[in-house]
């Protein structure tokens, strides 16, 4: 029978020092593995041709892009350590000035979140106990900015900061901060001629650490996730093992 890999399987990162933790890659768009080394020749006399060669410098690299996003893989792309706590956090609100509503006499905008006193910024604005023309004034209790009758239809870009809820979850990344190792999983079938899975398969990689850092490079109305670029460690096993390849034959009904 022949053998034949179809389509994209799912992954699998396990923390290297907590196999209880993981992160699951199973809406993969592309994945990429790849084992190579270098040769070192040994030569003498007038040969034109090595007497000998052997392997060195051996890497195993993988790379793989999901079309889900997890948030923790910056813990392993750049070490980020995790807290979660309220946070003051910033927040932009484009549009054009109102009318006035009924017999009010000043423009209102409303604001999303309550903003934190003083952090309202407006370009070409000041905020102001008394309002007038070019001036604004901030309700915290109602979390609305209000206007002048005279800057009606004007546009305006509204910078303010707030405070986000107490499980708001932080990601840190400082200047010490390390990549994590993890223990790589590739979870694919095999198929033969027939159209029938064969074998299911594992590549196993038993400690990996990426080599780029966290990058997503959003696009207009496109799904973005960053993409993950690791390499093979030594994983210090007492059989020498780096990577294993596995296939389980499948029983066919």
């Amino acid at each position: 029978m022949k053998k034949i890999i179809h389509g994209i399987g799912r992954a699998v990162l396990k923390d290297f020092t907590n196999p209880k933790k993981i992160i699951d890659y199973t809406d993969l768009q592309d994945l990429s593995f790849e084992s190579s080394y270098s040769k070192e020749d040994i030569t003498g006399g007038n040969k034109v041709v090595p007497i000998a060669s052997f392997k060195k410098d051996t890497a195993v690299k993988v790379s793989a892009t999901n079309a889900t996003f997890h948030p923790e893989i910056i813990e392993y792309m750049d070490g980020a350590s995790q807290a979660t706590a309220a946070a003051q956090l910033p927040e932009l609100k484009e549009v054009m000035i109102p009318a006035p509503v009924g017999e009010a006499t000043d423009c209102v905008i409303t604001l999303k979140n309550t903003p934190v006193a003083k952090s309202v910024i407006i370009n070409g604005y000041e905020e102001a106990d008394t309002l007038a023309a070019g001036k604004f004034q901030v309700d915290v209790t109602t979390k609305s900015v209000s206007f002048m009758a005279e800057d009606a239809g004007k546009q305006v870009v509204i910078y303010y900061e707030y405070m986000s809820s107490a499980d708001t979850v932080n990601y840190s990344v400082s200047q010490d901060s390390m990549s994590k190792p993890f223990e790589f999983d590739y979870i694919f079938d095999i198929y033969d001629e027939n159209t029938q899975v064969t074998h299911n398969c594992v590549i196993k990689v038993y400690k990996m650490q990426t080599t780029s850092g966290f990058k997503i490079d959003p696009k207009h109305q496109s799904p973005v996730a960053p993409v993950f670029e690791a390499e093979a460690k030594d994983p210090m096993r007492t059989d020498g093992h780096m990577w294993d390849f596995f296939m389980d034959s499948v029983k066919q009904a």
